[in-house]
């Protein structure tokens, strides 16, 4: 019992506690799938007094249909039949049967939107426990998951989802049960698709849709007799595909299901299939001329983009720079067609412990005092009192962390329990090394990441690319498709200001990368230096990343430190003094090309020549930042000082995400497996520049506004 608390602290318990019930309600799905009171989807209730659920709570698109208006119109379903058919009342068919028939009617349209409804009242599962077989009620991650789903077949868009399980939380069950819904609810002859490491792997998950099958009515499908289902083998002797027969042998739907593997690829037939499940992805392995990659880009290239179609790509994460985990980065930076899901283990009721009122309060004044804390550790306890509080801000219950604390304390290290139960996507692929960043700092300087106000490119007006001409009459051209095509472009957070001469304002860093799609990226980030003249901090303004000749990119640098009112450029230097002494890979000069830069523009960083290379070389301009053993641990350290300082503005979202893989290993400063460090190596060069290297800013004149040095083109404006 925690007993030296203030006033404060037991009035922020008591909104814990109170916070805390609203979280645990929702952690415990507490629906009722049969009437829809509470479940998921937006929902408008309704009241037919004579159905057999006088009162629902049912999704929006079934209240839009025009059976279920006129009941509710008529008041009930005896009194639509007398109104509305009259004309098969007068055929001599009963009241009694039309009566029957509408209420059909009724709970087909609800099986056809409603899937809460539907999976709990006609499919049935095991459950993991063991027992008889129960009604599918979905635990609130499957409701997360579900939404993703149901809102992209709402919209009518294509399903792909990329899904990092932490846990056992059923993923894959509700994936397969959803697969299930739309080919027997929605579509005929929708194919579909299970593949893992290993055919065993893939038979157990058809093995549930087997389960499943068993259990439905056949009845509840349109032109099926009462009886029960069964699967059968779609042809004799076949071993990969199955089909869903009646007792009459009549096959339900067209359903065909396909099951294959990573290992026997070459028995995996696509074209035709229109949903595919790939399961455990992060731990399948390359073969001899086969990588899991290819695979999937064969199998999914034939899934038309087409609503109601799916790919759902699973799987417990395997470590960092495998396919999976480079997926699940591109998914989660927008840069594919699939959507990143992933639950952290407090979203999980089994990662439970119930808790007394008395216990609860104990918890919630115990977190207040971790937040108090910071890095340091509570007593008795492993992990910094921040990392507990984070727990709660990130939305963990006071059950949930009591579970954590119990279960933190039989592993040996953070790292352990962030394999068993990550908090987030970035623990759950965290590798051996340590974070060179504090994730706290780094989550701070997330809030000010933005959208940029322009994406477009630079060129000169009479379309030179290269020598001094590319620097005169720069315009800046609009085109927010090239982020979709995937090349090179700039992003821009500020415009440069061009109404007042400010010495020492904008600072141009370049990361060389490759040319090359496989290859790192070349950017180039700029950063406005205005409010250091004032005590403010500097902020990112602009930033080019993408894949260019070395030759190219250096004039691309310099037409945008030009554009930015004669911008400090600072060139990281290695690739251009580690390449051949003579050509770089695109058969340009090597030695030469930051001499011509230099030579046409005015303001390029060169550094100090140390003393050892005074002699034959020493009048030789040593243009760029060079990172060696000495400069990348003084950089970087000086950096992770910036990040816990918040000593810059960040507006880039990918910035923060590669600061969050960054890792020491060692005595290694690297990118995680699989991530770049491309836009960390221009903020770390560029912050040591920023406040090592250069004077404050200046206000040197002010300039007539109308006679701006470069000006601004925008697709409105050409």
């Amino acid at each position: 019992m925690i007993t030296d608390a203030s006033l404060a602290d037991l009035e922020e318990t008591s909104r814990i506690i109170e916070e805390d019930s609203i979280r645990m309600e929702r952690l415990e799905a507490r629906h009722d799938p049969f009437t829809g009171l509470g479940a998921p989807l937006e929902r408008k209730r309704i009241y037919i007094p004579d159905f057999i659920i006088p009162e629902q709570w049912v999704p929006l698109q079934m209240t839009k249909s025009k059976l279920v208006k006129r009941i509710v119109l008529a008041g009930s379903i005896e009194k639509f039949v007398q109104k509305h058919l009259r004309k098969e009342l007068s055929c001599g068919i009963t009241e009694e049967t039309l009566f029957d028939e509408t209420c059909k009617e009724v709970v087909n349209l609800r099986n056809k939107t409603d899937f809460p409804f539907w999976a709990y009242t006609l499919v049935k599962i095991k459950p993991k426990e063991g027992g008889e077989m129960i009604p599918f009620k979905m635990n609130y991650p499957q409701i997360l998951l579900f939404l993703e789903y149901e809102h992209c077949r709402l919209d009518g868009i294509p399903i792909r989802e990329i899904i990092c399980k932490a846990r056992q939380w059923g993923g894959s069950t509700l994936t397969q049960i959803y697969m299930a819904w739309i080919q027997l609810c929605h579509k005929k002859a929708w194919y579909s698709t299970i593949v893992a490491q290993t055919k065993t792997t893939a038979a157990r998950i058809l093995a549930m849709y087997e389960k499943m099958i068993q259990g439905y009515p056949a009845d509840a499908i349109d032109g099926h007799a009462p009886g029960k289902l069964r699967m059968s083998q779609y042809a004799k002797g076949s071993s990969n595909d199955y089909t869903i027969k009646d007792d009459d042998d009549k096959r339900v739907n067209d359903i065909t299901i396909q099951i294959g593997s990573v290992i026997e690829p070459d028995n995996i037939r696509g074209g035709d299939v229109a949903m595919i499940h790939y399961s455990e992805v992060g731990v399948w392995k390359d073969t001899p001329g086969r990588r899991p990659e290819d695979l999937i880009r064969s199998l999914s290239g034939g899934l038309l983009y087409r609503p109601y179609t799916m790919e759902v790509i699973e799987s417990t994460p395997k470590g960092q720079g495998n396919y999976f985990h480079r997926e699940y980065v591109r998914a989660k930076t927008r840069r594919s067609n699939r959507k990143a899901f992933f639950i952290p283990w407090f979203y999980i009721l089994n990662d439970t412990v119930q808790l007394s009122e008395e216990e609860k309060k104990d918890i919630a004044l115990w977190l207040v005092l971790c937040r108090r804390l910071g890095a340091r550790q509570p007593e008795g306890y492993p992990d910094e009192g921040r990392y507990y509080w984070r727990l709660w801000e990130l939305g963990a219950t006071l059950e949930g962390i009591e579970w954590y604390r119990i279960t933190r304390k039989g592993l040996e290290s953070h790292a352990d329990m962030a394999s068993e139960a990550p908090s987030d996507d970035i623990e759950a692929f965290q590798g051996t090394g340590s974070m060179a960043f504090d994730i706290y700092a780094i989550d701070e300087m997330r809030k000010h990441t933005s959208a940029p106000c322009a994406i477009g490119e630079l060129s000169s007006l009479g379309g030179e690319t290269s020598g001094p001409d590319c620097l005169e009459s720069l315009k800046f051209k609009s085109d927010t498709t090239l982020a979709m095509k995937g090349s090179g472009f700039l992003t821009v957070w500020k415009y440069p200001e061009t109404d007042m001469e400010v010495s020492d304002r904008y600072l141009v860093i370049v990361d060389i990368g490759g040319r090359s799609n496989k290859a790192d990226y070349s950017v180039i980030t700029v950063f406005d230096r205005f409010m250091m003249s004032m005590g403010g901090k500097p902020e990112i303004a602009a930033e080019w990343r993408g894949h260019i000749g070395h030759a190219a990119l250096a004039w691309k640098a310099a037409q945008i430190a030009k554009w930015y009112c004669d911008a400090k450029l600072v060139v990281e230097s290695n690739t251009l003094e580690t390449k051949d002494k003579n050509r770089d890979s695109d058969g340009n000069p090597v030695e030469y090309i930051l001499d011509l830069v230099g030579d046409a523009y005015g303001n390029l960083y060169a550094r100090d020549t140390p003393a050892e290379n005074v002699g034959m070389q020493a009048h030789k301009t040593k243009w760029g930042f060079h990172t060696n053993t000495y400069t990348k641990p003084a950089i970087i350290s000086h950096m992770a000082d910036c990040i816990l300082e918040q000593a810059w503005i960040e507006h880039s979202s990918t910035a923060c995400d590669e600061m969050s893989y960054y890792q020491k290993d060692g005595q290694r400063y690297e990118a995680a497996p699989g991530q770049h460090d491309d836009t960390v190596m221009t903020r770390a060069i560029g912050l040591w520049i920023c406040f090592r290297k250069m004077d404050l800013p200046r206000i040197v004149e002010k300039k007539i506004p109308s006679r701006k040095r470069h000006e601004i083109y925008t697709e409105s404006t050409i």
